[in-house]
């Protein structure tokens, strides 16, 4: 076999991972191939004996050479088709992990920035609002306020569902409803929520875990055609003290239901 590619193999190992010691270890290595000592190893390939055993321990590592232990431990060169096979699953092993790590920090990263920069949106598709209405109230997890002048269809289909499962995750469900929207209406959401009733209130919306809101824009009973919804702390507040002052002035369901 001919050496004369010495240079191009030297520089194709350093480029799938191999330093430049461990190249010409494992070079001299293939050369001999047979079983050779530490001292022998560092003479061929011009390495440092005082360096030499950590750059055998590597290219054992990498499934290029075996080792065998003893006095003294020899070390014997694996062929380059099964070798380099087996070092090239540990490669990709190695990269698809370091693609993990990378994607959970950078969603990590994602996820503190949003909550740098709160948003504010301002939403004008119908079936957006609704989507954004469910999102808002599926996402809670401790407490979700409902406000509505009215209760049309689609509030109907977007709510109850949701109210089904914060019920059953124990998760605080305050409904604030006009005394129009009809007693079986009314009756259907008292089932899954702390209710209350009153005869006026102008606007709707939803507010979650006092850290997000959506605001309703809409003409009586129909879907809404603009939306506000937002993160930012200081509207979120806003729109929670508007809530609790209707709640505070507002007639328990039960209360109403007696004294209508």
């Amino acid at each position: 076999m001919s050496w004369s590619g010495e240079g191009l193999a030297l520089e194709k190992l350093t480029e799938v991972g191999l330093t430049e010691a461990e190249a010409h270890v494992y070079l001299a290595l293939l050369k001999r191939r047979a079983e050779m000592g530490a001292r022998e190893v560092s003479e061929a390939s011009g390495i440092p004996y005082s360096k030499v055993y950590t750059v055998l321990e590597k290219l054992a590592s990498k499934s290029l050479i075996s080792v065998r232990r003893g006095r003294p431990t020899s070390y014997i060169v694996r062929m380059p088709s099964e070798a380099l096979n087996e070092y090239r699953r540990l490669v990709v092993r190695e990269v698809e992990e370091k693609f993990r790590e990378v994607e959970a920090a950078l969603e990590t990263f994602q996820a503190e920035t949003a909550a740098e920069k709160p948003d504010i949106w301002i939403i004008k598709s119908p079936e957006e609002i609704v989507r954004r209405a469910r999102l808002t109230v599926s996402g809670a997890v401790n407490e979700v306020d409902v406000a509505l002048p009215f209760v049309p269809n689609w509030a109907v289909e977007v709510f109850l569902p949701a109210f089904l499962r914060l019920k059953a995750n124990n998760i605080l469900t305050k409904v604030l409803l006009s005394s129009g929207a009809g007693e079986e209406k009314l009756g259907s959401i008292s089932e899954m929520s702390d209710l209350r009733v009153r005869d006026k209130m102008f606007g709707g919306g939803v507010i979650a875990d006092e850290s997000e809101a959506i605001l309703f824009i809409a003409s009586e009973g129909a879907t809404p055609i603009i939306a506000i919804w937002s993160n930012h702390a200081g509207l979120v507040q806003i729109a929670k003290t508007y809530f609790d002052n209707l709640w505070n002035s507002s007639v328990p369901y039960a209360q109403w239901r007696k004294y209508p």
